[in-house]
């Protein structure tokens, strides 16, 4: 009789993760995301009442802490712009509205206006962030091209919700501080958008969609 060999499988090594550079650079972009959203709820945690400006306070609040959890969401890019142009315009398009504060309640018919502005601008953005799913960021990169949901309108519903967020808290209260903040902020964006366009002007997928969808912010104006 011949002897028959068992087959023992060789035996195999679990997988290891290792630590790259990448990663850790992904994982400290992530935390400064969440950091940066974390500081846009300083404007709403300074008054919470039940009121119109207090429900304003609240909408502002929960945007901007939904937005600080999903950064955790993310997934790398496959190409990226980081320099001191980029870091500018991205930061301050998001902290300058930071430093608007809760003074000078408004009243009557702006403050409704104002509520309505904030949820609408919540809506916008976080609808057009589950079309996007984790392929969201702040500074400029490719992390491929979207179209559906509100992206079949605008180019840049994110930053247009922000916007509309923004002015909704400005208009619940209407002073000279938060209405120059607001103004200082839209040359940042447009400076931001420009950046994120010639930065991605280099797929030409997004060319296609350039020229399917024309407008940046708002349908039939810019």
């Amino acid at each position: 009789m011949e002897a028959v060999a068992a087959r023992i499988p060789a035996p195999t090594t679990a997988p290891q993760s290792h630590v790259t550079v990448a990663g850790l650079r992904h994982a400290l972009g992530d935390c400064l995301l969440a950091v940066s959203f974390l500081l846009a709820t300083l404007p709403a945690g300074r008054e919470l009442s039940f009121s119109l400006a207090g429900a304003a306070n609240i909408v502002w609040l929960t945007g901007a802490a939904i937005m600080a959890v999903m950064s955790f969401a993310r997934f790398a890019p496959r190409s990226a712009t980081v320099n001191l142009r980029t870091i500018a315009a991205s930061g301050a398009m998001l902290i300058l509205p930071c430093f608007m504060r809760p003074i000078d309640r408004s009243t009557g018919a702006l403050a409704t206006a104002g509520l309505l502005f904030e949820l609408c601008g919540v809506v916008l953005t976080q609808v057009a962030r589950v079309y996007m799913g984790r392929s969201f960021g702040i500074l400029p990169a490719n992390r491929g091209i979207v179209s559906k949901g509100p992206f079949r309108w605008v180019r840049h519903p994110i930053y247009l919700g922000w916007l509309i967020l923004s002015i909704g808290y400005a208009m619940s209260y209407t002073n000279p501080r938060n209405v120059i903040l607001i103004v200082a902020t839209l040359p940042f964006m447009v400076w931001r958008i420009d950046q994120e366009e010639t930065h991605l002007s280099a797929d030409t997928a997004y060319r296609g969609y350039m020229d399917h969808v024309g407008y940046r912010l708002l349908p039939g104006v810019i």
